[in-house]
C-alpha cells in the first residue's frame, strides 16, 4: 500500500483557450480527482507556462513526487493517441537557462541547485492536434481523455509513489 503521507504535485500546463492545448489542464484535474479519491495526498498547479517560481514548490518538504501534464503536439492521423508516461531523468548534469520556454528538467534543475531537493518527477502528455482558438478537444485528444482509467491500470500498481534508487 502507498504510503499516505507522502504528497503527489502536478503541474500541468496550456492554454484552455486554444483547444487541444488545454487537455493537459483537464487531464490534471482528472488524475487529482481520481488520486485523492484513492485517499493520496494530491496538490494540483495549472499554469500557462512553467516558471522558475515553481522550484519553489517543487522543492517543498511533503513532495514525493511531481507529475507534469502537458499536451505534446501529434500530426493528424497519427496512430499515437493515448496518454504516455515517461520518468525525468536527474537534471545533476542539466544546465539550465532561461529561455522563452521553460521545460521540466529546467525547473528541475533549479529545484536541486537553489533548495538542494528534486524529487522523482515523471512527464505525463495527451496528444493534441488542433491548437486553434477556442474552446472544446478534438475528436483524437477526448478519446484519449476518456481513457485515463486504461492509461492508470497500464501503469505500476503504486505510482506514482513508486520507489527510485536513491539520489546523492
Amino acid at each position: 500500500m502507498a504510503d499516505r503521507r507522502r504528497m503527489i504535485l502536478i503541474i500541468a500546463y496550456g492554454n484552455s483557450l486554444r483547444r487541444d492545448d488545454g487537455a493537459g489542464l483537464m487531464l490534471a484535474e482528472i488524475l487529482e480527482r481520481i488520486w485523492k479519491e484513492r485517499n493520496l495526498k494530491v496538490h494540483r498547479e495549472s499554469v500557462h507556462q512553467l516558471t522558475p517560481e515553481l522550484a519553489e514548490l517543487m522543492a517543498g518538504d511533503a513532495i514525493s513526487v511531481v507529475i507534469f501534464v502537458d499536451t505534446r503536439v501529434i500530426p493528424p492521423g497519427s496512430d499515437s493517441l493515448r496518454i504516455e508516461a515517461s520518468r525525468l531523468a536527474s537534471p545533476e548534469d542539466f544546465s539550465p537557462g532561461m529561455g522563452h520556454h521553460m521545460g521540466p528538467l529546467t525547473l528541475m534543475a533549479y529545484a536541486r541547485y537553489l533548495y538542494g531537493k528534486t524529487p522523482d518527477a515523471w512527464l505525463v502528455t495527451v496528444p493534441g492536434i488542433d491548437f486553434d482558438h477556442g474552446e472544446g478537444f478534438s475528436d483524437a485528444t477526448a478519446g484519449a481523455l476518456s481513457k485515463v482509467g486504461d492509461f492508470l491500470e497500464a501503469m505500476p500498481r503504486n505510482w506514482p509513489l513508486v520507489e527510485s534508487s536513491p539520489g546523492p
